[in-house]
């Protein structure tokens, strides 16, 4: 695969798509977009209405609404659960002697073994890592949360290792700008029984509010704790197969701060909206055989 050329064009232009996303002009560009995609907008909120909604299911968006945050263990599918947690070991154990694809870079202080099994640039969308993210009753929780169909930008595996450098990007405090609302599903794959296992860490929701922008993308301790109380943290400390939901681009979050000696493994869904605020398609290769609803939340219909 070849590299594109960075032209002072292109950089000119991400920088302005890095500063829409950050300011309340994401939202006026999305309107924007939508307008024209009226009758798409309209089926997807009738398929969004057609997702199952039982009571746990509806008290779990009520909470995720609320707190930016919820427990799903009791709503996904065990065996489906299973699946990932063995197929990601697969991949972690395979993760030290694969050569990333050109153009793939990795934190410091992360590995993304999902990276090396892309589809020219395309998530297999029949994968577990991406059935995982498509469970009805999961989009059913989403799409009460967001009020219509959620749209499944990506999905990750990371391996997080300790790293002797400054913290750095995700290790800092920040809420993440994927889109106007982004919600992130998350499975712990190894124990987080301790800061030393570099817990997912969070403002809940309504303090979350209440705090005010980092001049830059990413805060340090000292910026967040001029703002808020240590104790207003709420730190996931959770067994492996654990499954929670943040809405990321409310709360202000980090993690992966690993001791040395520890490790961390984590599944990650990401869903945003329809339109898209930049760009347009799908980051997932063809499921053959989806239904309406799954080509829709992968961005391959009615988009």
């Amino acid at each position: 695969m070849e590299a594109r050329a960075v032209t002072p064009l292109t950089r000119l232009g991400a920088r302005m798509r890095y500063r829409i996303l950050r300011s309340p002009a994401a939202a006026l560009v999305k309107s924007a977009r939508a307008l024209p995609r009226r009758s798409a907008m309209a089926r997807r909120a009738a398929l969004a209405r057609g997702l199952p909604r039982c009571g746990e299911a509806v008290a779990a968006a009520r909470k995720l609404e609320h707190d930016g945050f919820v427990r799903l263990d009791n709503l996904v599918d065990r065996d489906l659960l299973d699946a990932l947690a063995a197929r990601a070991q697969e991949r972690v154990d395979a993760d030290e002697t694969t050569e990333l694809p050109l153009g793939v870079s990795n934190k410091a202080f992360w590995t993304r073994p999902l990276d090396c099994d892309l589809i020219d640039g395309l998530i297999p969308a029949d994968t577990v890592f991406a059935r995982f993210a498509l469970q009805p009753r999961i989009l059913g929780v989403l799409a009460e949360t967001l009020r219509t169909l959620p749209l499944l930008d990506y999905v990750l595996l990371t391996v997080s290792r300790a790293n002797a450098g400054a913290l750095s990007q995700s290790q800092l405090w920040h809420r993440d700008h994927d889109d106007v609302r982004t919600i992130k599903l998350f499975v712990y794959l190894t124990d987080v029984a301790s800061a030393n296992d570099g817990p997912f860490t969070f403002l809940p929701g309504p303090r979350s509010d209440r705090v005010g922008g980092s001049v830059r993308s990413h805060a340090s301790d000292c910026w967040l704790f001029s703002r808020v109380d240590r104790s207003d943290l709420e730190r996931i400390l959770a067994k492996r197969l654990s499954v929670f939901a943040v809405e990321t681009s409310r709360c202000l979050h980090m993690g992966s701060r690993v001791a040395p000696g520890h490790g961390r493994v984590l599944y990650t869904a990401t869903y945003t909206t329809a339109p898209r605020i930049f760009g347009d398609g799908s980051r997932f290769a063809p499921a053959p055989g989806a239904d309406e609803t799954v080509r829709a939340v992968l961005g391959q219909q009615w988009t």
